[in-house]
């Protein structure tokens, strides 16, 4: 008996040690920060693979990539396809039964970040972990329901692929919806330093990029509502934020609703 539970004990271990995760970075014009997120995936040993999703940059993210082609898996999509389009690639490629997703503009990710991610799931003590980024500049935890720093059973996600692909920067509130009911906890991760880089210093077009990814949310935020509502809410929405910005409505109006 006694050896019995012996090897028990032995192969659950050496079960548990031998549990990996696939890793997913969506990257858009992310060169600035891509190298740093991949580099200190390669050095989490529970991460199994890396798989950047390159959309449709126009910098050189792809080619800041290339140096770790014999170590990643590189998805290249030729035109911007938006985040939720993205991950959804890099889970049709994944081989591991468990997900961890990344965004591609973090600073100072180190290992035991990522371990704070994925031994929870991989332990059988969540369903998912949610991230929330902790610095001295930034120790607020409201912003949990936004973050891309994820773990989760791939089982969990696969029949949601099609609609994930559609969701742009709403994946997370889409993933918050979807997986409700899952054993869910948020995870600080803290860091003495920035933790990733803002939007005004990745690109020109900033202020419009950031109202695009307000929308997605948004958009998806109201999905579940009527047709009626739907529309009504987003005329009033646009006319508030287009006030708020000082940004002129049927500008505004276009570039949001442009397809």
């Amino acid at each position: 008996m006694l050896v019995d539970n012996w090897q028990k004990f032995a192969d659950n271990f050496k079960r548990k040690m031998d549990q990996k995760v696939s890793c997913i970075i969506p990257a858009h014009n992310e060169a600035k920060t891509i190298v740093g997120v991949v580099e200190a995936c390669l050095k989490t040993e529970k991460i199994g693979e890396v798989i950047v999703v390159n959309d449709g940059s126009s910098d050189k993210t792809l080619d800041k990539l290339q140096p770790f082609a014999q170590k990643i898996k590189i998805i290249n999509l030729s035109e911007n396809q938006g985040k939720g389009y993205a991950v959804s690639m890099g889970i049709e490629k994944a081989k591991y039964p468990f997900l961890l997703f990344l965004d591609a503009d973090l600073l100072n990710l180190s290992p035991h970040h990522l371990y704070s991610l994925v031994n929870p799931v991989l332990e059988n003590k969540a369903d998912v972990t949610i991230g929330v980024l902790v610095t001295p500049f930034n120790y607020y935890y409201a912003s949990w329901p936004f973050s891309g720093q994820r773990c989760l059973r791939k089982k969990d996600v696969l029949k949601l692929l099609k609609k994930m692909k559609k969701t742009k920067y709403g994946l997370e509130v889409f993933l918050n919806e979807r997986l409700k009911n899952k054993r869910t906890i948020i995870i600080p991760l803290i860091f003495s330093q920035n933790s990733h880089l803002t939007k005004p210093r990745k690109q020109k077009d900033w202020l419009y990029a950031y109202i695009k990814e307000i929308w997605d949310i948004f958009q998806q935020t109201i999905a579940v509502k009527s047709l009626v509502y739907r529309e009504q809410v987003q005329k009033e929405f646009v006319k508030a934020l287009s006030l708020y910005l000082k940004i002129n409505y049927l500008k505004l109006k276009k570039y949001l609703l442009e397809e």
